[in-house]
């Protein structure tokens, strides 16, 4: 366990699409899975419509199935990202949506020992991205593949079918900054407090 209080940047990027779908966020130790759920599905802009789950070190969080008693999958309610990483650099899997399976690459980048409480009141933070998030249920990286071939390719014979249907409410290439921060701000999580610390620490870059 680390001695201090510390914050974890995430490079959040989702597996098998091209050109890469990713997010860099900043959160803090105290986070449970079930918060970064809901952070993650704000800033890659996903509306939680589905089920999920975090595999870390072999283990399943998430939603246990309470009509399956032997459902092996933990309560992301009940741990947070730094109890079960203690500053190390673990794996993680997210997956949203078990039937499209989008699955995610959470990588840690950075632990960042905190100074103040005073850090915690801006996290969790989203610092930067690249391309938007596939629309729900368009049947997983396949579909999405399709789907945008078709929205940008005029001669595709579902161009006009797939462009009614978005109106042009969908960029795949669009992302904004501001406005996935604004999904984090909605959320209103709770701020996690934590000891002053007079020391000045250094930044463990992992990457």
């Amino acid at each position: 366990m680390p001695k201090s209080r510390c914050s974890y940047q995430l490079h959040i990027q989702l597996c098998d699409i091209k050109p890469a779908i990713w997010r860099r966020v900043i959160v803090a130790d105290a986070i449970t899975l079930a918060q970064l759920h809901r952070t993650i599905q704000a800033v890659m802009g996903w509306e939680n419509r589905h089920r999920y789950a975090f595999d870390i070190a072999g283990q399943r969080y998430g939603t246990p199935d309470a009509d399956w008693p032997e459902d092996p999958t933990m309560d992301a309610r009940r741990y947070s990202l730094g109890q079960l990483l203690q500053g190390e650099p673990l794996p993680i899997r997210y997956t949203y949506d078990f039937g499209d399976a989008w699955l995610h690459r959470v990588k840690i980048e950075a632990v960042t020992p905190l100074g103040s409480p005073q850090v915690l009141e801006s996290l969790p933070l989203c610092m930067g991205g690249r391309n938007a998030c596939p629309p729900e249920d368009c049947g997983g990286a396949p579909g999405f593949a399709d789907l945008v071939q078709a929205l940008e390719d005029p001669s595709h014979p579902q161009h006009q079918e797939i462009t009614a249907v978005y109106q042009g409410a969908y960029q795949p290439k669009q992302f904004d900054l501001a406005t996935a921060q604004a999904r984090i701000a909605a959320l209103k999580l709770p701020r996690a407090t934590t000891p002053a610390a007079s020391s000045v620490h250094k930044e463990t870059t992992l990457v």
